[in-house]
């Protein structure tokens, strides 16, 4: 019986050690390097230009190195807490700043001063519907 419980207790552990990676994959990498004088990330971070160096994927099309640290710095809110989750349909709903600037819907969430200068293109970059 002892064993069993053990058995139990260590496959729980297991899973949780397993969860917990698999909500640390969720974040993005932070860079292992220094960022002194590295202020252009696609300059090595793009398809083919240094093998050991991961590219720039896909789903970043359209993003230019000013954004990279939005989410990559160890400190930025994507590391440090997660962007929020949508929590209403998008159909018809395609300018966020209609709802959520300053004072336009006292109910609704304005944008963070920590946004200032992000368009609305970019507000899915980091906020998905819930689901």
């Amino acid at each position: 019986m002892s064993r069993r419980i053990a058995s139990l207790w260590g496959t729980f552990f297991l899973l949780g050690l397993m969860a917990g990676q698999l909500n640390a994959q969720d974040k993005p990498p932070v860079p292992v390097h220094d960022l002194a004088g590295k202020d252009n990330c696609l300059m090595c971070h793009t398809a083919g230009v240094m093998e050991p160096v991961p590219d720039v994927p896909a789903t970043h099309e359209g993003r230019n190195s000013e954004v990279c640290l939005w989410c990559h710095a160890a400190d930025s809110p994507m590391q440090t807490g997660g962007a929020k989750a949508i929590t209403h349909d998008l159909e018809g709903k395609d300018n966020c700043l209609m709802c959520h600037a300053a004072g336009v819907m006292p109910p609704v969430t304005d944008v963070p001063e920590s946004h200032e200068g992000r368009t609305i293109e970019k507000c899915q970059w980091c906020h998905k519907t819930e689901g």
